[in-house]
């Protein structure tokens, strides 16, 4: 079973208003906003309950503020991709872009995990979850307008990854249903 956490920062989250800034202003990169998050991925063995993991896991993660600070960060616990935000662009998109330090495998994470919150955990990964707004209506042109955001190639061709030391995958491309172009 796979269980999805992402952890946010509360209000302004100087990270993502800086990434926004750099592609709107310095790479001329049309994106309407930009939010950031952590998404942690664990794999649980079968026959587990998922909301006990769940509270275990979260419980663990906020722990003494190991990897969650309750006081700055939230969570929420992901079956699926987010909803359209409602301060998006009409007529537009939205892409989920995970990028991970190399494979997203951290075993003392891992260890930690298992040892206080689920023994059964078979794997976690981690990285950075980018939320672009996207003023492109059609998914396959917002997809790609996102793996090009994505990729850093030189100081004016991508921003989120380097491709030396980090992958990178598109979880999910929303486009504005027409009640959202509508309003």
């Amino acid at each position: 079973m796979q269980l999805d956490l992402l952890v946010k920062r509360r209000g302004l989250d100087p990270s993502a208003e800086t990434c926004l800034h750099a592609l709107c202003h310095l790479m001329r990169v049309p994106v309407a906003g930009v939010e950031r998050g952590e998404l942690w991925r664990f794999e649980v063995a079968a026959g587990e309950s998922a909301a006990e993991c769940r509270e275990r896991l979260e419980r663990a993660a906020a722990r003494a503020g190991r990897y969650v600070n309750q006081n700055r960060d939230t969570c929420t616990w992901l079956d699926g991709p987010q909803p359209y935000p409602e301060a998006a662009p009409a007529g537009g998109s939205v892409a989920d872009v995970w990028v991970l330090d190399g494979d997203g495998r951290d075993a003392a994470a891992l260890e930690y995990y298992r040892s206080q919150a689920v023994p059964a955990l078979a794997d976690m990964r981690r990285g950075v979850l980018w939320r672009l707004w996207l003023p492109e209506p059609d998914a396959r042109a917002a997809r790609a307008l996102a793996q090009a955001i994505t990729v850093t190639r030189s100081r004016r061709a991508g921003l989120l990854m380097n491709p030396q030391a980090q992958t990178a995958e598109v979880l999910h491309v929303l486009v504005a249903s027409p009640a959202k172009e509508g309003t």
